[in-house]
């Protein structure tokens, strides 16, 4: 009953204090498993650049248990998993898909066009009738949302990359070979950003679904619920990220109240 008053005062707050900003283009980035730890002008000098003009938190949080299919429900959906009913890490082609509406019907019903790109079969999952353009490429997604991006379209997507989940697993949370990784995402994401930059006016968002610790994910440790959030837009400046925003099941509250119209 708390959570949900909490979250009706935050929503009330956004729409009477927080000026609207409607932009041309909204990106939603997730880079699966990234440890807020792991962020810094060093290992990714192109993801840094936006937290010095934007918004930063490394405190934002999962869902319970923090799982991949389980936190994107969350964040796409607005909702708790007891809420969207997705609380198992689990989908394959063919089975049915999420019912409750995302930040893709919201966005396209504000008329811009959609994109669901992502790097894990299971996020599928995600995509609905509002979903202009679906792409699944385990290696190529950042390189399929540049292609897919037209800064001269009203449009939202989101995109999620995979790479970091596999490394943590296999050396280790914030290891070398997790920092290189990393740092390999950031190079490849500059061009999407460079593009992005071109455009008249755009929302950025880069976040997670979930952390680790050791080689560990998806447990009960406090590690594996850590997520960064970083937002920023050439509109304005962001709202204040509350502690409400940093749910990830607020995430698509804070967007939609500010930037699509």
């Amino acid at each position: 009953m708390k959570t949900g008053i909490h979250l009706l005062l935050f929503l009330i707050a956004q729409l009477l204090f927080a000026e609207p900003h409607p932009v041309n283009t909204v990106a939603v980035i997730s880079i699966d498993a990234l440890h807020p730890a792991a962020v810094s002008e060093e290992n990714s000098p192109n993801i840094y650049g936006f937290i010095k003009e934007g918004r930063y938190s490394s405190e934002a949080s999962s869902t319970q248990p923090p799982k991949t299919l389980i936190a994107h429900t969350a964040m796409l959906s607005g909702l708790s998993p007891e809420e969207n009913g997705k609380t198992d890490n689990t989908w394959k082609k063919g089975e049915d898909r999420v019912s409750e509406p995302t930040m893709l019907s919201t966005a396209k019903q504000a008329g811009y066009e959609t994109a669901l790109i992502y790097s894990k079969p299971k996020l599928g999952y995600l995509a609905n009738e509002h979903t202009d353009t679906e792409i699944y490429s385990k290696f190529n997604a950042i390189e399929k949302a540049v292609k897919t991006l037209d800064i001269n379209k009203k449009q939202f997507i989101f995109l999620h990359i995979s790479g970091l989940d596999f490394a943590g697993p296999e050396s280790g949370w914030l290891s070398d070979d997790y920092l290189d990784e990393f740092n390999f995402i950031d190079e490849m994401l500059a061009m999407f950003f460079n593009k992005l930059s071109k455009g008249s006016s755009y929302l950025l968002v880069i976040t997670s679904d979930h952390a680790g610790h050791g080689k560990i994910h998806g447990s009960k440790h406090p590690e594996d619920a850590k997520r960064p959030l970083i937002v920023y837009s050439n509109s304005g400046h962001p709202p204040e990220l509350t502690p409400d925003t940093l749910k990830i099941s607020n995430l698509k509250q804070y967007i939609e109240s500010i930037y699509i119209r």
